[in-house]
C-alpha cells in the first residue's frame, strides 16, 4: 500500500463511519419523536395507576434513547476531531496500521469496515489492542491475546 492509497483508505473509512453514525443519529431522533408523541397522546383513563405506569415506562425508554443519542454524538465529535490527512510515522490516533493480524485504524470504537476492497478494524485509542499499538512503528512487534503481531507499515 502506498501513502496515497493509505490516505484515501483512511478518508474512505472515516466517511463510512460518519455516514453510519449520522444514520444512527437520525434513526434515534425519529424514535425519540415517536416516543414523545406517544406520551403526548396517552390519554388518562379511569385506571390512573396504569396510565402512570405506561407514562413512566415511556419516559424510561426516552431516557435510554437520549443516552444512545448522546453516545453517537460523542463518537461523531471524536471522529471529526481527527486529522486523517496527516501521515503518521508511529501508531497514534488517526493512524492506519498494516500488520500481520490485519489492518487497524485508531479512531473510535466502531468495528470492522470494508473500504476500497480492504478490511479494516476501526478501534478506539483506549481499546486494549490500541494501547499496545500506541507509539509503535513499522518493524515493531507485540503479543496480544497470545498471538504475535508484527507491524508492517504505519500511515
Amino acid at each position: 500500500m502506498t501513502i496515497t492509497n493509505a490516505k484515501s483508505l483512511k478518508t474512505g473509512i472515516r466517511d463510512i463511519c460518519l455516514k453510519a453514525l449520522q444514520q444512527k443519529a437520525n434513526d434515534l431522533q425519529a424514535e425519540l419523536g415517536q416516543l414523545r408523541d406517544g406520551i403526548a397522546n396517552e390519554s388518562k383513563s379511569s385506571m390512573g395507576d396504569k396510565y402512570e405506569t405506561t407514562r413512566e415506562m415511556m419516559q424510561q425508554e426516552i431516557n435510554r434513547v437520549q443516552s444512545q443519542l448522546a453516545g453517537v454524538a460523542q463518537q461523531l465529535f471524536a471522529l471529526n476531531a481527527i486529522n486523517f490527512e496527516r501521515e503518521c510515522t508511529f501508531a497514534e490516533k488517526g493512524a492506519l496500521i498494516e500488520s500481520s493480524q490485519g489492518c487497524f485504524l485508531i479512531a473510535i470504537a466502531y468495528g470492522a469496515v470494508k473500504s476500497k476492497g480492504v478490511n479494516c478494524f476501526v478501534i478506539s485509542d483506549v481499546a486494549p489492542l490500541a494501547k499496545l499499538l500506541l507509539q509503535k512503528q513499522a518493524g515493531d512487534g507485540l503479543t496480544f491475546n497470545g498471538k504475535a503481531l508484527k507491524i508492517f507499515n504505519v500511515y
